[in-house]
C-alpha cells in the first residue's frame, strides 16, 4: 500500500494496463481449463453424413498458386458427388482464367467476370449454389486432406451457423513469416478459446464454413466492408446465431514476405475492424450480444489503449531521462553516473516482477498453442520464429494499429 502511494500518474496507468492484460491471459487459459473435457470429446468426434459443398475460390491474378490450390480441394477426402468448386476469376489480367479452364473437372465451375472485389465476386457465385454449405477459399489458400471431416461434425451443435478453420502459414522462407508462423499457431488457440466463450467475430476468408440458408438470409458478403469476413461475422451474432472452431481442420495459406506486403495486408485488417465496430456499435456493452458485445469488444478497445501505453511509455521516459542528463550536463559538465543507493529496490522489483511473469506465461502459452495446433517446438529449426515473435512481433503489433487509426481518423483513401 505504502508503494502504491509513492507512484505516480503514468505508473498507476502501466499497473492498470498490467492488470488488464493478466485478467484476460488468465480468463482465456481458465475458459481453456474448464473446457478441457469439451475439447478432447470434440476432437474425437467422427463424420456421420456427407452432406452437399460448394467451395467458392475468388481469384485475382493468382496464375502461381490457382492451379495446385484448385486441385486440393477437388482432390479432398470426401464423396465427389458431394463436392463442388466455383472458382469467380475476378478480371484477372494474368493466365489465371486460362490455367483454371486447363482443369478438367466437372465439379469446377468457372465464373468470369469484370474486378469488382472478393465480397461482391461471393456474393455473384452464391447466386449459382445449390448446396447445403458453402466453403470461402482464398486462391492463395488450399485445406488439407480431412479438412471436411474435421469441420463438418461441429454442426451437429444446436444453432451453429458457421464453424471456422484451423490457420497455418504455408512456409516461413523469410523472418516476417516466421514471426506469422508464431503468431497463426496463437490464433489457433485464442480462436478455440472464443469458440467455447461463444465470442468469434471473425470467419477467415481461408476456410470458414457456412449454411448456405444462413448466409442468403443475413444478405451475403459486405461489399463495401474492407473485412467482409469480419463483418458476416458479426452479423450471424446480431441474428443470434453460433459460431464453431475446429483446432483440427487445417487450412494452409500464404502469408506476406515483407514488411510492407505485411503493413499493407494489417492496415487493411485493422481499419476493416475500426469501421465494422463503427457499424455495430450498439452491440457494445449489450448484454444481449453475450461475451461478445459485453466484454471482448469493450476489452479490445482497452487492448488498444494498452498497446499506446506500452509503445509510447518507455519513449517518453526515454526523452525525460534524456532531457535530465542534458540539464545536469548544462549545470556541472559531464560525470560519469553514480549509484543512488537510496533507490527503492522494492520499486524495482515490483517491475522485474510483471516482466518476468509475463514472459513466463508468453512461453506457456506458445507452448500450448503448438500442442492444439499439432506442430512440433523444434527449437533448432524455429528458435527465430519464437524469438521474432517474442521481440518483435509486439512492436510490429503496434505499428500496424496505430497506422490503421491513424489512416481512420484522417480518412486516408487506398485502394486493397
Amino acid at each position: 500500500m505504502v508503494l502504491l502511494f509513492n507512484l505516480g500518474v503514468l505508473d498507476l496507468v502501466q499497473l492498470f494496463c498490467y492488470y488488464v492484460m493478466l485478467y484476460c491471459t488468465l480468463l482465456w487459459l481458465l475458459v481453456l481449463f474448464k473446457n478441457r473435457a469439451n475439447f478432447s470429446k470434440e476432437t474425437g468426434i467422427k463424420i456421420k453424413k456427407y452432406p452437399s459443398i460448394t467451395f467458392l475460390v475468388p481469384a485475382y491474378n493468382e496464375e502461381k498458386h490457382i492451379k495446385k490450390y484448385l486441385t486440393s480441394i477437388l482432390n479432398l477426402d470426401y464423396p465427389k458427388d458431394k463436392l463442388k468448386v466455383i472458382c469467380i476469376n475476378d478480371g484477372s489480367t494474368d493466365k489465371t482464367l486460362e490455367i483454371c479452364k486447363s482443369i478438367k473437372d466437372t465439379r469446377l465451375k468457372i465464373i468470369d467476370k469484370p474486378n469488382t472485389g472478393k465480397a461482391d465476386s461471393l456474393n455473384y457465385a452464391l447466386n449459382f449454389v445449390d448446396t447445403e454449405y458453402i466453403v470461402s477459399m482464398d486462391a492463395d489458400s488450399y485445406p488439407e486432406k480431412d479438412y471436411l471431416k474435421n469441420i463438418l461434425p461441429y454442426f451437429n451443435k444446436k444453432d451453429v451457423a458457421a464453424v471456422t478453420p484451423a490457420l497455418k502459414v504455408k512456409e516461413t522462407k523469410t523472418l516476417m513469416q516466421k514471426i506469422q508462423w508464431v503468431e497463426y499457431v496463437f490464433s489457433i488457440y485464442l480462436r478455440k478459446i472464443f469458440a467455447f466463450f461463444d465470442c468469434q467475430y471473425v470467419l477467415p476468408g481461408p476456410g470458414s464454413i457456412c449454411k448456405t440458408e444462413i448466409i442468403r438470409e443475413v444478405g451475403g458478403w459486405d461489399k463495401e466492408s474492407l473485412v467482409e469476413d469480419t463483418e458476416l461475422a458479426f452479423k450471424l451474432h446480431v441474428k443470434g446465431y453460433r459460431m464453431e472452431n475446429s483446432p483440427k481442420a487445417y487450412v494452409n495459406t500464404e502469408a506476406p514476405e515483407t514488411f510492407r506486403d505485411l503493413f499493407k495486408q494489417r492496415i487493411r485488417w485493422y481499419r476493416g475492424y475500426l469501421q465494422t465496430n463503427r457499424k455495430y456499435f450498439y452491440m457494445i456493452f449489450n448484454m444481449k450480444y453475450g461475451n461478445l458485445g459485453f466484454f471482448v469488444l469493450p476489452v479490445n478497445f482497452i487492448w488498444i489503449f494498452i498497446l499506446g501505453v506500452l509503445f509510447f511509455l518507455p519513449i517518453y521516459n526515454f526523452a525525460i531521462n534524456l532531457n535530465e542528463f542534458f540539464y545536469r550536463y548544462s549545470l556541472v559538465g559531464f560525470t560519469w553516473p553514480t549509484l543512488n543507493m537510496s533507490f527503492d529496490i522494492i520499486y524495482i522489483d515490483f517491475y522485474i516482477y510483471f516482466l518476468a511473469l509475463f514472459f513466463s506465461l508468453t512461453l506457456s502459452i506458445i507452448y500450448l498453442s503448438i500442442k492444439i495446433s499439432s506442430e512440433k517446438i523444434n527449437l533448432k529449426t524455429r528458435k527465430w520464429h519464437y524469438m521474432g515473435y517474442i521481440f518483435i512481433y509486439p512492436l510490429l503489433y503496434s505499428i500496424f494499429w496505430f497506422s490503421a487509426i491513424f489512416c481512420e481518423i484522417f480518412k486516408l483513401k487506398k485502394k486493397w
